[in-house]
């Protein structure tokens, strides 16, 4: 009976401490502060030799302070002390992944800060020259924040080199480079990926994306040329066949339609998907003349 009552009272005791702990903690402890650092080299000499062990220490405490916060809404002076805070880890320890990735996570989603983010991140990219992450992260930053698909390519190719066995960062280089009025560039991209792949699938997927950017190509000289004989633009894309200029519009290897978007360029009712139907216009139906939106159902 009396060890009954006895763990008894260690349950109770126990369920009061975890209940009221973290009460009392959270009233009592002091929070994180994040004070802005000295120089790095006043660092590197603080460290006394041990610049990864600081880097790492600078990163936690940044880490956990941004945790304690719960995240910040919008562009605050606590991020920008973050950042310093991680640019400043990154020099005593330029292969810091940690610091790149979670300057990444913090402020790509701030457009001001994204600048001085990929500055960061291409920091990296010169110690961390194996890591596809890095240039992937600038060329989402350029492509989706900065609205710049030119540098956004550049990049996207470097993490492409970086990760050979995946198409899909290929095949994204190659829609970059013709989002950014430079197909050309993207089928001479395409074409020494073919010369130099082994791999029967990845050439099948880069000769299908190739044919579309030919395609595309063909197309927009043809428009080029109505241009310079009619001096304006065709209204529709038969134009160009009913006017002589071209003797048939060609396919689409995806299955769907080229048509002249209202920015003057040449698009596809399949934007370059797989499976487009699925998600996508339909043969047959309507095709509104725009520019397809970024984040829809696209493949690489």
């Amino acid at each position: 009976m009396k060890r009954f009552i006895v763990g008894l009272i260690l349950v109770f005791s126990l369920a009061v401490t975890t209940y009221y702990y973290p009460i009392f903690q959270h009233a009592h402890e002091p929070s994180l502060k994040l004070h802005r650092l000295p120089p790095t080299l006043a660092l590197r000499i603080f460290s006394m030799g041990n610049k990864e062990l600081m880097s790492a220490l600078i990163f936690y405490n940044s880490e956990f302070y941004f945790g304690e916060k719960v995240g910040f809404r919008k562009e605050t002076p606590e991020l920008k002390l973050i950042y310093d805070a991680l640019n400043k880890a990154t020099d005593l320890d330029p292969y810091n992944m940690d610091c790149y990735y979670f300057a990444q996570g913090i402020l790509s989603w701030i457009k001001p800060a994204i600048p001085v983010l990929n500055r960061l991140l291409e920091k990296g990219m010169k110690h961390r020259t194996w890591d596809w992450y890095l240039p992937f992260f600038i060329a989402a930053n350029y492509y989706f924040r900065l609205n710049d698909p030119g540098r956004a390519a550049q990049y996207m190719k470097e993490a492409a080199r970086l990760k050979p066995n995946n198409t899909l960062l290929a095949t994204l280089t190659a829609r970059m480079f013709y989002q950014a009025n430079k197909t050309e560039a993207g089928i001479i991209y395409l074409r020494s990926l073919i010369k130099e792949t082994r791999n029967p699938l990845f050439r099948k997927r880069f000769l299908k994306r190739l044919k579309a950017l030919e395609a595309i190509h063909y197309l927009e000289q043809a428009v080029k040329h109505y241009e310079r004989v009619f001096g304006h633009k065709p209204e529709g894309i038969e134009d160009l066949v009913k006017k002589g200029i071209i003797h048939r519009i060609p396919g689409d290897p995806y299955g769907g339609t080229f048509f002249i978007g209202d920015d003057g360029r040449i698009h596809t009712t399949s934007k370059m998907a797989e499976g487009w139907r699925k998600h996508g216009t339909h043969k047959g139906s309507r095709v509104k003349e725009g520019v397809p939106k970024r984040g829809s159902q696209e493949e690489g």
